[in-house]
């Protein structure tokens, strides 16, 4: 399964929620604020590969396998 990290990239000092976290490719394809062609290039990225958007960052993580 493919895990993404996003990272908000604007500080909101009144914000004191967590500012990274991790999601599947199906929050990826289901997030509406991306257009078609930024999932394409996020879907596209490689492993430890970063797409950086206006607000954003969004990292695709090393998968490991079972162990």
């Amino acid at each position: 399964m493919t895990t993404y990290e996003i990272s908000l990239l604007l500080p909101d000092p009144d914000d004191k929620g967590v500012r990274v976290f991790r999601v599947n490719a199906s929050y990826i394809h289901d997030e509406p604020a991306l257009s078609p062609q930024q999932k394409a290039a996020i879907r596209a990225l490689p492993p430890g590969g970063v797409w950086t958007g206006n607000a954003i960052q969004i990292k695709r993580l090393e998968v490991s396998g079972p162990h």
